[in-house]
Order: structure tokens, then sequence, then C-alpha cells
């Protein structure tokens, strides 16, 4: 694809960021993840961060990055930061734990507060949660999440699996994962087509 093609920004692809929340690395919310994220690589950079390999550790609440802009605490955090920043569109995946979200993604979620002042405005963002039965407040607090970062949120995924695989007899799970893949596709070439357009016309005036 040429760099003046839709897909490209410049001589920049578009970049997917994929975040996965599950203990179980081919569990059912990693497995609709990479579904979405094996969807958009063609076209777009889509990369996959599995939580479970990263050491992040609590939010300390000791609120320095007020000052600072940044987080004091120096740990697998650090390069994600910088992965949120740079990315055009982001997924979140994680099981539902006990009416709730894993426990890595809530310190994931916790530790972007430094974000939080509009910093990744304007990015796409979509969630996906499996569980057995009891969803609970899963889906919401995703959704409240996006609000507070003030990104662009899209339809969520949900499944309903236990074991490793089940998802995959999910056939409205699968549905929704191929229609968020196909939102963010969608919207990142239009995007794509307005910024190349805006470039040009700059060029034209230079």
């Amino acid at each position: 694809m040429s760099k003046n093609e839709p897909g490209h920004v410049g001589n920049r692809r578009p970049c997917v960021l994929g975040i996965a929340g599950s203990a179980r690395r081919e569990g059912n919310s990693t497995a609709l993840l990479r579904r979405v994220l094996d969807s958009l690589s063609g076209e777009f950079t889509a990369e996959l961060v599995f939580l479970a390999d990263i050491d992040i550790r609590p939010c300390a609440g000791c609120h320095s990055c007020e000052a600072t802009g940044a987080c004091r605490i120096q740990d697998g955090m650090t390069a994600i930061y910088e992965k949120l920043l740079e990315a055009d569109a982001i997924l979140l995946a994680s099981p539902a734990y006990m009416g709730g979200i894993a426990s890595r993604m809530q310190a994931f979620m916790e530790r972007t507060w430094p974000l939080r002042k509009k910093q990744l405005a304007g990015k796409l963002a979509g969630y996906i949660v499996t569980g057995r039965r009891q969803i609970g407040m899963a889906t919401g607090l995703m959704g409240e999440y996006f609000t507070r970062l003030g990104v662009t949120g899209l339809p969520g995924v949900l499944g309903f699996a236990f074991e490793a695989g089940e998802v995959e007899r999910d056939s409205e799970a699968l549905a929704q994962a191929e229609r968020l893949a196909a939102d963010v596709g969608d919207l990142l070439r239009a995007r794509s087509v307005d910024e190349n357009t805006m470039l040009a016309a700059t060029a034209q005036k230079e």
C-alpha cells in the first residue's frame, strides 16, 4: 500500500494497540482480541500487550503526577504510556471476575491516571469482556474509563464463556468482534484520508 493511500497518514501507518488483561494467554477475552487485531493487521500496525507478562504495580495514590505530569513508579507501565500515546486506537480485553474486571486490567487502568487530562482525547477505543454468566459491572467499568479519558468509545464486545476456547462457540460474540474490527478500520481509513488531505493542502501552500 502506498503511503498516500487510505490507511496511511503521511509516512506512518495508523496503530491499533490491544491490551489483554487475562491471566491466561489463551483465554477467551484474549482470543477475541486477537481476532480483532488479526483482522486489522494487514492494513494497520497492530500490537498486543499481554499484561500478565509485565510488572505493573498498583497506583500509590501519591498525586506526584499532578505536579510532574508523569507517574513516579518505574515499572512496566513506562513503556505502555508511550504505546498509548502513539496508538490511534486502543482495545482493552478482560474477563469478568466477581462482577468486575481482572486485577491486572484494573491496575493498568488506575495507572493511566496521569493521562486523564485529555492526552488520549480523540483516539478510538473499544472493549472486550467475557464471562460465564453474570458479567456484573465489567462493561460499565470499561465504558466509564473511556469517558474519563476522553477517547471515542465504540460499541463493545461481550462474550459468554468460561473454559479456554468456549467463546469460539458464541456466534454473537464472534460477530461483535468482526463488527468492532470493521468499525475501527473504517474510522481509521476515514481519518487517514482527512489528515492526508490536510497535509497535501499544507504542502501546496508552502
